[in-house]
């Protein structure tokens, strides 16, 4: 994949967002590509691995914002590529458009993020989800009540809210996530050997 920024939910919606990921683990039966372990993440821009010696213009490339960024959860998705596999669609609010825009435009490069913006629950294997794996995963988060649609006064939808506790005794639901760091990321061989090169902070 190359480089990628990552917009990283802070520790204790990160800590929720894992126990939802963790909902199904590989039992072995599975593919070895299927359910990596991996960090949460909104990714905000993909580049070539050959901008990792570029991490100073990177870091640079970033804005500092007065608050930290706040991204509402749109709806939960199963997706037909392995890095969307199971997702959540993040609302893309002006703020959060914006901060794509001003970085790639600080790097001079042209966006490459499909399903922007999006956080991935999971990665499962195209063999494994031709059996219907991908779809198995999200049945287990509906049924588990780890999400629920949010009705507006109107009757419509307005997005979805998550249980983001890591504690089975006590529910935690959240319309959405706040992000005050974007990691870069080197996403190249298998999930769990992905490393982070660097970590820089979003809101004052």
């Amino acid at each position: 994949m190359g480089l990628s920024l990552w917009l990283v939910p802070d520790k204790k919606n990160a800590e929720g967002l894992i126990t939802i990921m963790n909902a199904v683990e590989n039992n072995g039966s599975l593919s070895p590509a299927s359910y990596p372990k991996f960090y949460p993440h909104i990714t905000l821009a993909s580049f070539p691995s050959t901008m990792a010696r570029c991490l100073e213009t990177i870091g640079t490339s970033i804005p500092t914002l007065g608050t930290p960024l706040r991204c509402h959860f749109a709806s939960v998705h199963v997706g037909s590529h392995y890095f969307r596999s199971v997702y959540i669609a993040i609302k893309p609010t002006l703020e959060i458009v914006d901060l794509r825009r001003r970085v790639h435009a600080a790097l001079g490069v042209e966006p490459r993020t499909p399903s922007f913006p999006h956080l991935s629950l999971c990665y499962i294997d195209d063999a494994d989800a031709e059996k219907g794996e991908r779809e198995a995963f999200y049945k287990v988060l509906r049924e588990g009540g780890n999400f629920k649609k949010e009705i507006g006064c109107d009757g419509k939808d307005t997005g979805v809210s998550l249980n983001l506790s890591f504690d089975p005794e006590v529910e935690n639901w959240s319309a959405c996530v706040d992000v005050s760091e974007v990691w870069v990321a080197q996403c190249e061989g298998p999930v769990e050997g992905w490393t982070v090169l660097g970590k820089y902070p979003l809101a004052e």
